[in-house]
């Protein structure tokens, strides 16, 4: 295969993957349990870029618009040392199941630890971590208690964290609705009635 062709193939699996975190992700808030403590999560259009592993020319916004339109094109897309072609590969094997960490048995991690970055919390299914911190300005102040998507890594980012925890339910509501009114994953071996008062 050339080049230009796994260039294709790529963009491709964002559009496909586009399509899903707009149908299942975005404009919703999760809220995850572990531990008797919880935290909410919003999958915002502008953070899915730092999922693909992708450098563009586009903003985050033109890019996701590009994808759910269906319109990206490979030539929009490169790799950088920042962003590697191999590592863009790797991350196109589960961007493809994104939707998880939404509605399946995952592991919540705290205080994960890239070479790069300290991110507050991941989200893993083992083979792959979304990586969530604060909800910042672009003056690093926290502008509201949610945490979005800051990456994703596909790498055993057990190691890297200081605690894991299994997710014992995710709650999920429309971001104009105050209320959780779904359950999105239960670990049946958890009793509802041991839920944190707070939820």
């Amino acid at each position: 295969m050339n080049k230009t062709q796994d260039k294709i193939n790529i963009v491709n699996t964002i559009i496909q993957a586009a399509a899903d975190y707009k149908t299942y992700m975005v404009g919703r808030s999760f809220l995850y349990v572990f531990e008797g403590r919880y935290i909410e999560v919003i999958y915002r259009a502008r953070d899915f870029l730092h999922l693909t592993g992708v450098d563009t020319n586009l903003s985050a916004n033109e890019f996701y618009k590009e994808a759910i339109r269906g319109t990206l094109r490979h030539t929009q897309i490169f790799f950088s040392k920042r962003h590697t072609y191999d590592l863009c590969v790797r991350k196109m094997l589960h961007l493809a199941h994104i939707t998880a960490v939404t509605n399946s048995s995952i592991f919540l991690l705290e205080d994960l630890v890239t070479n790069t970055f300290q991110y507050k919390f991941g989200l893993s299914e083992l083979n792959f971590t979304v990586c969530l911190d604060a909800d910042k300005d672009s003056n690093q102040m926290i502008v509201s208690d949610h945490y979005i998507v800051r990456s994703l890594r596909v790498e055993d980012s057990f190691d890297r964290s200081s605690g894991a925890f299994e997710v014992q339910y995710i709650f999920v509501k429309p971001n104009d609705v105050r209320l959780y009114p779904t359950i999105s994953y239960t670990d049946h071996r958890i009793n509802i009635t041991d839920l944190p008062e707070e939820v």
